[in-house]
């Protein structure tokens, strides 16, 4: 089903990817960017549209992410946390304080944070795409610098057991510590094969 929705990422606009949710499964981190978006403007007693002009965002763009019809990219989520004065951590994946740290967020370096991550785990740009169900020129897009929405940010994190958050902004540590005890940690479709 994670393919199904990476086929769903390349309908959009210039700020946000379409794409469905994860049933059957544990959901993505970014899944709940809707919600967190929500609280995070209410918390700052914004509009959707004050918020909207703030940003630098197209009419109804806050509405469509905010109802879930609509992810953002990585750098648009940058600019709401930013506005919102949120981590972009939080907003995007939920991982970490809702507070920000007070330092400007950037995704500098995200390109060349996937190509470390992918070549430590001895993956070709080929390898890593299929196993993401994106294309090799999309994988090397992203590793020249060009920005994706947090769906396939999640994706290429997941599968390259590395923490969304840090492949994006460069915060929080390169792995993720197992979120409950007792549990392994998910499954990635590199171990399913």
């Amino acid at each position: 089903c994670f393919r199904w929705e990476m086929m769903e990422i390349f309908r959009h606009d210039a700020t946000c990817y379409a794409g469905p949710m994860v049933r059957g499964s544990p959901n993505p981190r970014h899944v709940g960017i809707a919600s967190r978006l929500s609280k995070a403007r209410r918390q700052a007693e914004m509009t959707r549209t004050g918020l909207e002009q703030k940003v630098g965002g197209t009419k109804g763009a806050i509405l469509y992410i905010e109802s879930g019809k609509r992810l953002p990219t990585i750098a648009t989520v940058v600019r709401l946390a930013a506005a919102l004065a949120v981590s972009p951590a939080w907003l995007a994946f939920g991982i970490g304080d809702m507070a920000s740290a007070g330092q400007p967020t950037l995704t500098e370096g995200m390109g060349k944070r996937l190509a470390s991550a992918r070549e430590e785990r001895e993956l070709t740009k080929a390898a890593l795409a299929r196993m993401v169900g994106l294309s090799p020129s999309t994988v090397a897009d992203i590793e020249n610098g060009a920005q994706t929405g947090v769906e396939v940010i999640a994706g290429l994190a997941l599968v390259l057991r590395i923490n969304p958050a840090w492949l994006a902004f460069g915060e929080g540590p390169q792995v993720l510590p197992s979120p409950r005890r007792g549990r392994p940690p998910a499954q990635s479709p590199a171990d399913a094969r």
